[in-house]
């Protein structure tokens, strides 16, 4: 789409998206972290026990900010582009797994993150038109 000066709409807004790219990986994290909290917290009560914990309502939280900062990436930033990105959150979620959670990583875990980091650098490289 372009505005009447000629330049394209995602050229102008890149910078921002970035920043709410950002901010919808972050809260994408959060909410795994604060799910598996929750089940943790609840285990061995009843199931629909986990709609009490707090921890389950910080993770709807963060799901909801998050589809919102989404939406911001949306608009500023192709689809095509942004959505390989969100594969970092693979990464996060692997490395907090571990230092939240105390979880074992193991070397095919590493090597698979390491392909996908590759994956997210070639993205992020070629940039968007």
């Amino acid at each position: 789409m372009m505005r009447c000066d000629g330049i394209p709409v995602t050229q102008r807004r890149a910078p921002r998206g970035w920043t709410w790219l950002l901010l919808s990986i972050i809260f994408q994290s959060a909410a795994a972290a604060c799910a598996k909290q929750a089940g943790l917290s609840s285990a061995g009560k009843p199931h629909l026990a986990i709609m009490t914990c707090p921890w389950w309502h910080l993770q709807i939280a963060c799901l909801a900010l998050q589809a919102c900062c989404w939406v911001m990436v949306l608009r500023r930033l192709p689809l095509s582009f942004a959505y390989p990105l969100m594969s970092l959150v693979f990464a996060i979620n692997l490395v907090s797994a571990r230092l939240l959670f105390g979880e074992v990583i193991h070397l095919n875990q590493a090597f698979g993150i390491g392909i996908i980091m590759a994956g997210v650098l070639i993205v992020a490289r070629g940039g968007f038109r």
